[in-house]
């Protein structure tokens, strides 16, 4: 596992688990951060063509055939994908499961002193302290639109009722889990709750609009 030898290279490096697993995860979304800001294009794309679905689902109501043509033309027009968004939660799926693996097989010889109240991160946390913080934050970030310019597809209610429904799912998987995976997820949550602000700064705006590179 490739994983292994890099966590115990971090580790040599920052001389301490917990560390280590924040740079690895740094590691891991600065390498699906090309595949994010795809996504993220992908995003925009489909907020800048709303009005024209919209019109399209106002003049074609009665026409649900016609409807599904027109709408595949638009998106061929301006090269959206909607398929593309699940990119990035299919490329993690694989990565948090090895990560898991990591943590049940070697975790008993690690710990950290940015959670001092667990002996190894083969453990589960027993407050339940971190699997709260990293459902909370992605929840959070979920919530929060790409870009104030950009907005989101789907209503402020329809939102907030994603993001509430998240909480209770992330907690069942990492209620048990071991320590270091919540870890690994809050760093994973942070770090994508920076690249939705990144996205409201004059050069993230700048990035999802270049038009030419937003198809995936």
């Amino acid at each position: 596992m490739v994983l292994v030898p890099l966590l115990t290279l971090l580790f040599h490096l920052a001389q301490d688990w917990g560390i280590a697993v924040l740079l690895l995860t740094l590691f891991v979304r600065l390498l699906l951060f090309p595949f994010s800001l795809r996504v993220a294009r992908q995003q925009a794309l489909q907020m800048k063509i709303k009005p024209e679905l919209v019109s399209l689902r106002e003049r074609y109501k009665d026409k649900p055939t016609d409807l599904i043509m027109e709408t595949k033309k638009i998106y061929e027009k301006y090269g959206v994908k909607p398929m593309a968004m699940f990119t990035i939660a299919l490329l993690q799926m694989p990565i948090f499961m090895a990560m898991y693996s990591l943590f049940i097989t070697h975790g008993a010889t690690m710990s950290s002193f940015l959670i001092p109240w667990v002996l190894t991160f083969a453990e589960s946390d027993p407050w339940h302290v971190l699997p709260i913080v990293a459902a909370s934050l992605a929840c959070l970030t979920s919530f929060l639109p790409l870009s104030p310019g950009v907005g989101t597809t789907i209503s402020t209610q329809q939102r907030i009722l994603t993001a509430l429904l998240m909480i209770p799912f992330f907690l069942l998987i990492l209620w048990k889990a071991p320590v270091a995976l919540c870890l690994y997820w809050i760093a994973g949550s942070l770090f994508g709750l920076l690249e939705r602000l990144f996205y409201r700064t004059v050069w993230g705006k700048s990035l999802l609009n270049r038009k030419a590179s937003a198809q995936v």
